[in-house]
């Protein structure tokens, strides 16, 4: 059976700019660095959203997983499922067009850390993923 795949039609035009890539600076100097492709605009809101505490972006206070926090709890099972449920609920709200392939929260053997893999695709197109990486350090 064939499956359709559906291309934004932004994504044919290779000189245009879509959105601006995490880190904000690039090798030209011109301090922004910018995305050409939708999957690399939602890969960059998605480290974005990550990488945010709740209250650090101005007049958006509820926007961010609040991931640090995390780092002041006890590893064990509930952190791992209080991280999910902060990953899919704040997808859900700011990112809905972000399809979340595969979440994955490994403590490690020292339970100092913890990390957070998350393999990311935009709704409609599940073909083209991209991934993100985090360590989160966690005090006992």
């Amino acid at each position: 059976m064939a499956q359709e795949i559906r291309v934004d039609p932004i994504d044919l035009e290779l000189d245009v700019a879509i959105g601006i890539d995490l880190p904000m600076e690039n090798s030209y100097g011109s301090g922004f660095a910018q995305t050409y492709l939708t999957i690399d605009a939602a890969y960059a809101n998605a480290r974005n959203l990550l990488l945010t505490n709740k209250g650090e972006r101005v007049m958006h206070p509820d926007f961010g997983c609040d991931l640090r926090s995390a780092t002041f709890e006890i590893n064990d099972t509930l952190l791992v499922t209080n991280i999910d449920a902060k990953i899919r609920t704040q997808f859900g709200f700011w990112l809905p067009y972000i399809f979340i392939n595969e979440l994955t929260i490994t403590p490690s053997e020292d339970q100092n850390s913890v990390f957070v893999k998350l393999t990311i695709s935009l709704q409609g197109n599940e073909f083209d993923t991209r991934s993100i990486t985090l360590q989160l350090n966690t005090n006992q």
